[in-house]
């Protein structure tokens, strides 16, 4: 059996260097850089920055301000109602929320108080958790809302904020439902949600 072999040539790289130094000998004048300021100026994409910037210090304001407090203490009016109910305002509340804050500083403010609010009216904390915690995710309308928006937006060039929102908004719907209908149904059978945890009546008692 014969075997062929490819030999590959190779260049002394001490000789390329040589050259190079030579070359930056003869040059005694300034040299030009490998990022100007004209390519940076114009290949940089200055409006996402600004957007995501803008929904970072919106976030941050809301937070600063106690806005963001205030609207999740709110959901204490929600008590008299049925729990299916609360559900869906609250997933609606928090689909919203997530357009002006990131899903970490929502989840952050908005899983505390529904975590007490569920063990103070006897439901498994799980019924609102999950479903909650899945929406602050759905930020579909602003451009301002996460860095994916920003550079979907920015990228479109001509398209008018009023139409993301629009589009956004059905997204929003159809999202909304489909996590409150997955936890009235499959997570009944999965979590058990018809039972009070153990874990929830230790929480509360400590």
């Amino acid at each position: 059996m014969n075997i062929n072999f490819l030999l590959v040539g190779t260049v002394d790289d001490s000789q390329l260097i040589i050259q190079d130094c030579h070359k930056l000998e003869e040059n005694t004048g300034p040299v030009e850089g490998c990022l100007t300021w004209d390519v940076f100026h114009h290949k940089v994409p200055w409006g996402v920055i600004i957007l995501i910037g803008g929904g970072f210090a919106m976030a941050e304001a809301s937070k600063k301000s106690g806005l963001s407090h205030w609207l999740g203490s709110q959901f204490g009016i929600l008590a008299n109602m049925k729990k299916e109910v609360m559900l869906l305002i609250i997933c609606s509340f928090t689909a919203l929320l997530t357009e002006i804050m990131s899903n970490t500083a929502a989840s952050s403010l908005l899983i505390p108080v529904l975590n007490d609010m569920s063990i103070s009216i006897g439901v498994n904390p799980l019924y609102f958790l999950l479903p909650v915690t899945i929406c602050t995710s759905y930020a579909f309308m602003l451009p301002v809302a996460t860095p994916p928006n920003a550079i979907v937006f920015e990228a479109a060039k001509t398209m008018p904020v009023s139409r993301m929102m629009m589009t956004g908004l059905v997204m929003n719907i159809l999202t909304v439902a489909s996590a409150y209908l997955m936890i009235n149904t499959l997570g009944y059978a999965i979590f058990d949600l018809n039972t009070f945890p153990d874990w929830a009546n230790s929480t509360s008692i400590t």
